[in-house]
């Protein structure tokens, strides 16, 4: 356990320190950040020695400081408030048990109102991807592991006694963002295996193409999807049965999607045969491969088939948020904190809210320095 108290200073981590946190309350200044606390009726009825405020900032910095122990992030984020904030006075750094029950008041609620206000947001000045007027968006999948707690195996799954690290209970985060800005515009997650993505069709939209790997195509999806104005670009299993109706200039083809009853209307795609490349967990090209892409764009004056593929071969990653985290080191996916679903929710809206302020700082949209 942590113990109470200041911590030795590390010779030139003081720029460092101060750019981290600056791009915390810039791109999330105290107002936006009281506000979300409020919202979720977490705002204090007495003076803390950790207040809410603080505390979720401090829920952010452990994505900027993963691999430090939670005494080393608070006086990190303390140090780097101080020297920039007056309403941050220098305080000795808590104890670990104090920062764990302070996070557990202030619960997941602030950090998704949070992200909910900012991902409505678009960053002004800085351009979004486009193809033919329609707006690219990415929606993308991915696995993080969790520690193997109780509550954590009861709810997501996961073996305390299997060794291999594919055992731990893991959260499924499903995010839908801007294929060329990285600006993620809303996010779903639960347990490994849960049907997730149809909850995040309300954020699909007319004026959107909307890329997607093949673990996102059926028909129920893609028939909801479509009721919601975007078109689609789809990579498909091999197994799914796409008959050639018709060959069109480009190469593409006309088909049709049928659904799992006979009473279900078919629906007309169009396919894209094409070579893919397979991506390795940190984003590098090993190897192209044999794939399908499923558009709902019907004519190829619409959008060429070389331009779909490339277009598909260029989209956004949840893993991309990962790696401008800088929360890969060494290439190894990282291990969540928290051990409780709770904390785990609070843990996820944290990642993508820092996701959101280093962003900021690259694009050169923080303001404050």
């Amino acid at each position: 356990m942590a113990r109470t108290g200041q911590f030795p200073p590390v010779p030139g981590e003081r720029l460092a320190d101060l750019l981290g946190v600056c791009a915390l309350t810039s791109a999330l200044p105290e107002a936006l950040v009281d506000r979300a606390v409020a919202a979720a009726g977490r705002t204090e009825r007495r003076s803390r020695a950790l207040p809410a405020r603080t505390v979720l900032y401090f829920t952010l910095a452990m994505w900027l400081y993963p691999s430090s122990g939670y005494g080393e992030v608070m006086r990190l984020l303390l140090a780097g408030l101080a020297r920039k904030h007056r309403w941050a006075r220098p305080v000795p750094v808590p104890s670990t048990a104090a920062i764990t029950k302070a996070r557990q008041r202030l619960g997941p609620g602030p950090l998704r109102s949070l992200f909910e206000q900012v991902a409505e947001v678009s960053d002004p000045g800085v351009a979004s991807g486009r193809h033919r007027r329609r707006r690219l968006m990415s929606l993308d999948t991915a696995l993080l592991d969790l520690p193997d707690s109780p509550g954590n195996r009861k709810e997501y799954g996961g073996s305390a006694v299997a060794a291999d690290a594919r055992a731990l209970p893991q959260v499924q985060v499903v995010a839908l963002a801007e294929s060329a800005t990285h600006a993620v515009r809303a996010a779903v997650f639960g347990p490994r295996g849960a049907d997730l993505a149809r909850e995040i069709l309300p954020a699909l939209g007319p004026g959107q193409l909307v890329l997607a790997s093949c673990g996102a195509l059926s028909y129920d999806l893609w028939t909801r999807a479509r009721g919601r104005g975007a078109d689609l670009l789809w990579q498909a299993k091999p197994s799914l049965d796409l008959p050639p109706l018709r060959v069109l200039d480009d190469g593409s083809y006309l088909s049709r999607l049928a659904g799992p009853t006979a009473a279900d209307r078919l629906v007309p795609v169009r396919v894209v045969d094409c070579a893919l490349p397979v991506l390795d967990r940190s984003g590098r090209c090993t190897g192209i491969r044999a794939g399908r892409l499923v558009c709902s764009i019907l004519e190829p004056a619409g959008a060429a088939a070389a331009d779909l593929t490339r277009l598909y071969g260029e989209r956004w990653r949840l893993d991309t948020l990962l790696d401008e985290l800088d929360a890969r080191r060494g290439g190894a996916r990282p291990v969540l904190r928290s051990k409780t679903p709770a904390m785990v929710e609070q843990e996820v809206w944290a990642m993508l809210l820092a996701h959101h302020a280093i962003r900021a700082l690259v694009v050169g949209d923080a303001e404050g320095w």
